[in-house]
Order: structure tokens, then sequence, then C-alpha cells
């Protein structure tokens, strides 16, 4: 690992976490102290732009992606420019977004997060704050498919669990690789958390499959396990269906810090802080 690359993963691990510019720049004094005493190197000597950005979006279409640091700032805006104008041009929905700098920062890191198997997010922010529209960017540059609930008039536990089971069976039958946006505008009942906890601890949300899904996955997944020289019985089959879930699924979860209901929230559902990297 170099040593650009060392400091942007503590930065995402520990700075991204901070909640004010005093204790940011606290973390960042931190980091040049320890390279100076531990590598006998000043942090302008490693680190050449203003901001640590990696990504492996910079190439549209590129096969594999490579993660790399950017260090062309203008040329990381006009990229993400474009995939902003081509997801604008493909999409009913246009997303008038203005990609500054800090924009930027933050669908990187989302990107970052989702392009991960286990990825999951939970971005904190008053509604409006673009949560929503920096991950609908995040996983088109990804290359991912987005799956987001549409709450009308008498959405009720029955719709919720017909959405669930088709999300799961895009990712574990299907394989692809899907970012599910839920927002706490969209918690009609509490227990859509709960689900949402089983998806992030096992990929399972018990008595949510009916016969018909339970063909579905078994039709899926037999070729799978066959290829692979495994027997195809029926607990082969559906942990290999979890293990799909989990890794293809990327829960971003958009909640408001403000109020007692995001505490009450993290405390029950604790799979939401566990599972999740916090943005």
């Amino acid at each position: 690992m170099t040593l650009s690359l060392w400091l942007h993963e503590c930065t995402r691990v520990f700075s991204d976490r901070l909640v004010n510019n005093e204790d940011r720049a606290w973390f960042l004094n931190l980091q040049k102290q320890e390279l100076q005493s531990c590598c006998k190197l000043c942090y302008d000597e490693v680190v050449s732009t203003d901001r640590i950005i990696y990504g492996d979006y910079l190439i549209p279409g590129a096969d594999p992606k490579v993660y790399k640091q950017v260090t062309d700032m203008e040329r990381l805006v006009s990229v993400v420019e474009e995939y902003l104008e081509d997801y604008n041009t493909e999409n009913n929905a246009a997303m008038p977004l203005v990609m500054f700098l800090d924009a930027i920062e933050h669908v990187s890191r989302i990107c970052r997060v989702i392009r991960l198997p286990l990825g999951n997010a939970l971005l904190l922010g008053v509604g409006g704050s673009g949560r929503q529209s920096l991950t609908r960017l995040a996983a088109y540059m990804e290359e991912f498919t987005l799956f987001q609930i549409e709450v009308v008039k008498g959405y009720g536990i029955n719709e919720w669990k017909e959405d669930l089971r088709k999300v799961l069976l895009m990712a574990g039958s299907e394989g692809k690789e899907v970012v599910f946006v839920f927002t706490d505008t969209q918690i009609v009942f509490e227990s859509f958390l709960e689900d949402l906890n089983n998806i992030l601890n096992s990929g399972d949300v018990p008595n949510l499959m009916g016969h018909e899904e339970l063909e579905t996955i078994s039709s899926a997944i037999r070729p799978i396990l066959q290829a692979e020289g495994l027997a195809a019985t029926k607990n082969n089959v559906y942990s290999t269906f979890l293990q799909r879930v989990r890794s293809r699924i990327h829960l971003v979860i958009c909640l408001s810090p403000i109020g007692d209901a995001f505490k009450h929230r993290l405390t029950i559902i604790n799979s939401i802080v566990n599972c999740c990297t916090t943005k």
C-alpha cells in the first residue's frame, strides 16, 4: 500500500465520521505528525493535491475498473459531469445537480462503499441534502441497478414484502449488483427497518419466500452448484442464494439525525450501525 493510499484509507475510516471542522483539522494534523515521526516525510511530499480522492470510475466502461488516485481535479469534474449528463439523458427523472468538488467527494465515497461485497452505507442528513441524488449517480457510475420502493396511498406490509422478494431475487437469482436506496420518509411501519436489519445480518427475511420463489431460486442456483462440483441440496441452494444476496445487495439507508426517532432506531436496529459505513 502506498503512503497516499494509506492516508486515504485512514481518512475514509476515521475522518469521514467526524462531525465538525475542528475535529477534522485535528485529525489532519495528527496524520502529518505521524507521517513525520514514523516515515520522516512531510505531508506535502506524499500528497500533491488538495484532496485525496480515489475511484474506479475515471474511464467510463473500463473492464476491469481500476481503483486509483485522482490527481487531475479538472478532469475529475469533467468526467463526473459527463456521467451526470448521460444519466439525465437515459432517465426520465433528470437530476439538475451542480457537481462541485465537495459533492464529487461524497459520490466517490458512496462508490467506494457499494463497489465492495457486503458494502452498505448509512447516509445522515436532512431532506434535500442530496443523499438520494448522489447515491443514484454513484450507482450509475458503478453500472449497478438502482432499486427504490414507491410509497403511494395504501402501501403496506404486503406491498413491502413483494418489493423485498423482487430485490432479493434480482441479487440472488439473477446475479445483479443492486443498490437498494431506502429513506426515513418511506418508513410506513417500523417493521420495515427490522426486515432491513435481517438483510444486513444474513441476507434473509423470515417467511418471505413462497413456493414459487423457492422454485425460481432453485432453478437459478442449481447450475452454479453443479459447476462448482457441489451437491444441489436444498440447504446448499438456499445458503448459496443468501451469500449472493449479501454480496450483491448494497443497502443505502438515508436517515435524518434530527429528533429522538433516529436515536431510538439506532438503539433497536443494531445492524444499521454495525453493517453499514456511515457518511
